[in-house]
């Protein structure tokens, strides 16, 4: 009798053991699935595409041209507008012209009557973003002005986020936020 209670114990540890392995199975294949669907997340996300951490040379030509174009296009002289005004064409596009144009109102309407001179001068900066043919920069820069109805100077450091699509073989200005410490 004990033998047989004995085998019947044996025939019922024998008969869990598939259903415990197919559970294990399964829960592995889970795991495993997972993942890779953690993994494929993680190789395809926006940091990934972020060539700003990978390609020197090209964030170095992002940065060179924007410093350029936000340098033009934030400077003014009473005594040639038109210059400042063709920068300022040359360097905007989209929201960004929108925006410069409300910056400057008060540059334009009050610089010839002052004989103002601005002249921005970007000091350093990072390209934080740069995804095929548009990046994200952070600017410092200082801003000088002269008024010479006055003899007045005043220099304002500002700091702008600015972002710059590639059109036509130029990076251009398409969004600027400014904080200036108002």
């Amino acid at each position: 009798m004990k033998r047989l209670e004995d085998t019947a114990r044996r025939a019922a540890k024998h008969a869990r053991r598939p259903v415990v392995l197919a559970a294990v199975t399964v829960l592995l294949g889970g795991a495993g699935l997972w993942s890779h669907q953690q993994a494929a997340a993680l190789g395809d996300g926006p940091v990934v595409r972020n060539t700003a951490l990978t390609d020197n040379a090209r964030t170095s030509e992002v940065k060179g041209a924007v410093t350029e174009a936000v340098n033009g296009a934030f400077s003014y002289t009473y005594a040639d507008p038109a210059k400042s005004e063709a920068a300022a064409r040359a360097a905007l596009t989209g929201p960004a012209v929108g925006q410069h144009a409300t910056m400057f109102a008060g540059v334009r309407k009050e610089g010839p009557a002052q004989r103002l001179v601005l002249t921005t001068t970007v000091t350093d900066g990072a390209v934080t973003l740069l995804t095929g043919d548009r990046a994200r920069l952070l600017l410092f820069a200082d801003q000088h002005n002269t008024r010479a109805t006055d003899g007045r100077d005043a220099s304002a450091p500002t700091m702008l986020a600015v972002d710059a699509v590639r059109r036509d073989g130029r990076w251009k200005l398409s969004a600027i936020d400014a904080f200036t410490g108002r």
